[in-house]
């Protein structure tokens, strides 16, 4: 199995705080991948500088052997949280938005699949629940026709019923060779769907596929507190 992901050497700060340091972990394709750590240790950052929206003081990023760059914002798709999109938007100007900013994106398909989640197109942003904003962002990412998918927090603060439709929308629409990086706390909602675990720390990173962590008669939670 060919890596999708190769993280080689990675430092980034902001200021004096030192996020990450000579950073090395390659990641597999095709597969799910949970994103775990402490708060503040640099989970949105690792997948703001995957997509290339931000750039590492040293080392380097590689996406399907390609450095990354703006030329290979067209192989991720980053998941936008509601709060980035402007008050007067609605759901119609989202996707007109994403169309603009983001290559491989499916506009026919975005509206397509807001459609058929009854996501009214005229509906300001605004006035939308907090779980129907998460669903449209996740529409918004889904609708990039792309090898790598970076979820940040998805599930934060939803309600059980929300959480599993969203779960079940991911695994409905992310096409079956792509790579999907979530990054959450929320453990016991997710660790069913992991195939493999990456665990941030100061030190570096402990990683582990979900077969290997079963074997050893432990959910993913019980992994996970006893690394950090």
């Amino acid at each position: 199995m060919s890596d999708i992901i190769t993280v080689s050497n990675l430092s980034k700060s902001y200021g004096n705080h030192v996020v990450f340091k000579d950073l090395s972990f390659s990641l597999p394709r095709s597969r799910v991948i949970g994103l775990l750590g402490e708060n503040g240790i640099g989970k949105t950052t690792l997948l703001r500088l995957i997509a290339g929206l931000i750039i590492p003081d040293s080392g380097e990023i590689l996406i399907d052997g390609q450095k990354v760059s703006r030329k290979t914002r067209g192989k991720t798709s980053f998941l936008s949280e509601p709060t980035y999109f402007y008050s007067f938007m609605c759901v119609k100007d989202a996707a007109q938005y994403y169309k603009d900013f983001f290559q491989g994106f499916n506009y026919e398909k975005a509206i397509e699949l807001c459609k058929e989640f009854k996501l009214g197109l005229s509906r300001p942003i605004k006035y939308l629940s907090k779980g129907n904003q998460v669903r449209l962002c996740l529409l918004l990412s889904l609708s990039c026709d792309v090898p790598v998918y970076l979820l940040d927090e998805l599930f934060a603060g939803l309600d059980p019923k929300i959480k599993n439709d969203l779960i079940k929308t991911i695994l409905a629409y992310v096409g079956v060779n792509a790579t999907i990086v979530i990054s959450s706390h929320l453990l016991r909602d997710l660790q069913a769907v992991f195939d493999d675990i990456v665990i941030l720390k100061r030190q570096g990173v402990v990683m582990a596929t979900s077969e290997e962590i079963r074997s050893q008669g432990k959910s993913v939670e019980d992994y996970y507190m006893e690394v950090v």
